[in-house]
């Protein structure tokens, strides 16, 4: 589902920058790698408009939370949300993923969150794929070793492609649910997430460990 442009909520982006690095900015990137070094730190890939990850802020003020989104508009609404929850250990970067990965050190991100993604079905869009060969060598790169990747979607396709993705490059399967009912301890719900179980869809998680494994997996690459 493609999100409209929404000239307010770029606005508020472009606008607004308490809780939002910015990747292209010197002084901004110093604050980004102190904020995520100075608690276990975990990375959401597409936050939508941002109440999984400030559900998951409120939960467990122990730790940091980063969430990085390409679209301004969704950015625009999340972290509107942001700065209205007050939380400190919530921020934004709009930008890409990889130049993201290029700024900060390896081994850094305690668990990485992947929540009802783009599941982009055409083959020609298959690197867009959040799951793709690309994407999982880097964040095998980024995740400290035996951190968790947590991946919720209701596309059947994604699911079945993004698990032989992970088996292919060794990640242990730690949960594989075809049906999940029940909210993990360490979890919170999406509005995707409600709104599916509302109308019967079923929920497919995966949940992933980085390892040894993994990483000469990455090595070969």
């Amino acid at each position: 589902m493609r999100t409209k442009y929404k000239p307010k909520a770029v606005e508020y982006l472009n606008t607004h920058f308490d809780n939002q690095f910015k990747i292209d900015d010197e002084t901004s990137k110093v604050a980004l790698k102190e904020f995520v070094l100075n608690k276990k730190t975990y990375l959401e890939i597409g936050p939508g408009k941002g109440q999984f990850i400030l559900n998951m802020a409120q939960k467990f003020p122990q730790f940091n939370f980063l969430v990085c989104e390409l679209n301004p508009t969704i950015c625009g609404i999340a972290l509107k949300k942001i700065d209205e929850s007050k939380l400190t250990n919530i921020k934004l970067i709009y930008g890409d993923f990889y130049k993201l990965r290029d700024i900060l050190s390896e081994d850094i991100f305690s668990g990485l969150f992947l929540n009802f993604s783009d599941p982009w079905p055409k083959r020609r869009h298959e690197k867009r794929r959040l799951t793709s060969d690309l994407f999982l060598v880097e964040y095998a790169k980024v995740l400290k070793n035996n951190a968790l990747v947590y991946f919720k979607t209701d596309n059947d396709g994604l699911y079945e492609y993004s698990l032989e993705k992970f088996k292919e490059y060794n990640w242990e399967i730690v949960l594989n649910s075809l049906d999940y009912n029940v909210l993990d301890e360490f979890d919170a719900p999406t509005e995707f997430e409600t709104r599916y179980k509302n109308q019967g869809i079923k929920i497919k998680r995966l949940i992933l460990r980085k390892t040894c494994n993994t990483i000469k997996k990455v090595i070969e690459e």
